[in-house]
């Protein structure tokens, strides 16, 4: 990381503290989901993503991305 380079913050961070019900519940109401489907898809995302012997932060960029694409994704089917 360069000096300047600002480091990867996640916007689903929470979904790694105690908080994380509170944000599976704000975007399961904002993707039409229930909260166990949001916070199975993340732990789903996360454990097919992670590597052994390596920090999940690591791979967090990778994991945001697949976790949107399967809100974007539930979301796509909810209108159809």
């Amino acid at each position: 990381m360069t000096k300047h380079q600002r480091p990867y913050h996640s916007p689903f961070a929470a979904m790694l503290t105690g908080e994380r019900f509170a944000l599976a519940t704000k975007l399961a109401a904002q993707y039409h989901l229930d909260e166990s489907q949001v916070m199975f898809a993340y732990l789903q995302i996360t454990a097919a993503v992670a590597e052994p012997g390596k920090a999940v932060m690591a791979q967090q960029p990778e994991i945001d991305r697949r976790f949107q694409a399967f809100l974007e994704g539930a979301n796509q089917s909810e209108t159809h």
